[in-house]
């Protein structure tokens, strides 16, 4: 299991997506786009469990984000959520694969931090 797979106290999973974040716009400048969008990721994942969490429910497999995600968007009526967690599949993905341009993890960061400032609000 990844560090996403822990179920932390509310202010902990706050505190390590926080850093999370942090060490990804670090990392970003060092131009480390795989480490960076790894972290994007983990802060997104992170924040998406804490939400969950708050509401009695514990995410262990990445298809219980998408669905936690998805019932989000729809009470919320926020379509963008949906669309900014996309982008957080993707960091997920270059950590991996390492296709995306600098340009494109920096966008896609500018997303990363919309979605997480969202999911913060709502929970």
């Amino acid at each position: 299991m990844g560090a996403a797979s822990i179920t932390l106290p509310h202010r902990l999973s706050e505190k390590l997506s926080e850093k999370y974040l942090d060490d990804a716009s670090e990392l970003l400048k060092k131009e480390d786009l795989v480490q960076a969008s790894e972290k994007f990721w983990g802060a997104t994942a992170l924040t998406i469990k804490m939400v969950a969490a708050k509401r009695g429910l514990k995410l262990e497999e990445h298809g219980s984000l998408w669905a936690f995600v998805n019932v989000l968007s729809i009470k919320s009526g926020d379509k963008d959520i949906i669309r900014f967690f996309n982008t957080a599949n993707a960091l997920h993905r270059n950590f991996y694969e390492n296709e995306m341009p600098k340009e494109a993890v920096e966008v896609s960061a500018e997303d990363i931090e919309k979605l997480i400032e969202k999911l913060r609000r709502i929970s």
